[in-house]
């Protein structure tokens, strides 16, 4: 109940028109995103829309393909080098202090934004979201987040939804409050609830770490450059459509079947990964993923950002439970 309140009626609002490939794209996309960069996300990620076996549609299961690269572990071959490292070291330093800050309790803060956009002959539909909080690792956490769609297809022209969200045991349990659930329960501040195992809205850092800092493609050096007040070192590599599907196939071998009657042109397209790496604190301080695919009059773009920020700072206010709050049934 709780889940449903806080995705709104978005999903429900721009479902409504069946037009086979806007209505593929949509079902992919107006689940909820984040859970592609960690695994368990803030956002329950494109398993909340079509299903990447036989029943889901073609852009439906293109788009978690893209997606879901960022999400399976693989060894690490990279080559290069630059800033007194390979780009292996770079990465693997990284990791390493990542897990120590974690360890050691550190505090942060960070922001998401995200943009899925579809271009159609009819329109276009953009959906646009961020998420911006701080936690202390590894399990407190709390951020504010809003979504808007804006659409000229059809009669809906746009949608927004907002919500605050809190944490102190990583998400297995968690406060959140918000205008939807005023106007639909009646209840003005913090709900307290457990979320299903699937929707966890948790941000995690260190799974995303270790995913954007472990891959079996070549890494390019792009230098040392300033990013968010940080000088950093700056890495990329790229996937294609042929590398995330032989990736998920490993994964589970009866996926293929799933992508046989994708067209072949999306396997030439290219998920962008870039990595800003601080030179001396070695964590990471930016992450930016980039994709687009365009078929028979139909364009699909998506991009990520996610900021690190205030390593080694203390945190202003306690992360902790809401002086008042009402239990969900």
């Amino acid at each position: 109940m709780i889940e449903n309140i806080l995705k709104a009626d978005m999903r429900q609002r721009y479902l409504s028109s069946r037009q086979n490939r806007e209505e593929g794209y949509r079902e992919a996309e107006y689940g909820d995103s984040m859970e592609v960069m960690t695994g368990s996300g803030l956002h329950h990620g494109a398993a909340g829309g079509a299903s990447a076996g036989k029943g889901g549609s073609p852009y439906g299961r293109l788009l978690q393909a893209v997606l879901a690269a960022v999400i399976i572990p693989l060894a690490l071959w990279l080559t290069g080098c630059g800033g007194g490292r390979t780009p292996v070291e770079w990465l693997r330093e990284c990791n390493r202090a990542a897990h120590e800050y974690t360890l050691n309790g550190g505090y942060l803060r960070f922001r998401q934004e995200a943009e899925n956009v579809l271009r159609t002959e009819r329109g276009t539909l953009t959906r646009s979201l961020r998420a911006e909080g701080e936690m202390i690792l590894p399990d407190r956490e709390r951020y504010e987040y809003r979504e808007e769609v804006r659409s000229d297809i059809g009669e809906e022209k746009g949608g927004s939804n907002s919500f605050s969200y809190l944490t102190l045991d990583g998400g297995k349990t968690a406060y959140v409050k918000g205008e939807k659930l005023l106007e639909q329960l009646g209840v003005e501040g913090w709900v307290h609830y457990t979320p299903p195992e699937d929707r966890n809205r948790f941000f995690d850092y260190l799974k995303l770490v270790d995913r954007v800092t472990t891959a079996d493609r070549e890494v390019e050096w792009l230098g040392l450059e300033e990013a968010e007040g940080v000088r950093c070192a700056h890495l990329a590599f790229d996937l294609s459509g042929r590398d995330l599907l032989e990736l998920r196939s490993q994964e589970d071998t009866s996926l293929l079947e799933g992508y046989q009657d994708l067209g072949p042109e999306w396997l030439d397209e290219i998920l962008r990964v870039e990595v800003w790496i601080g030179e001396e604190s070695l964590l990471p301080v930016r992450v930016r993923l980039g994709t687009q695919y365009n078929e028979q009059g139909m364009g699909m773009t998506y991009t990520l950002l996610v900021v690190f920020q205030g390593y080694g700072e203390q945190p202003p206010f306690p992360i902790e439970k809401p002086a008042v709050c009402v239990e969900a049934k």
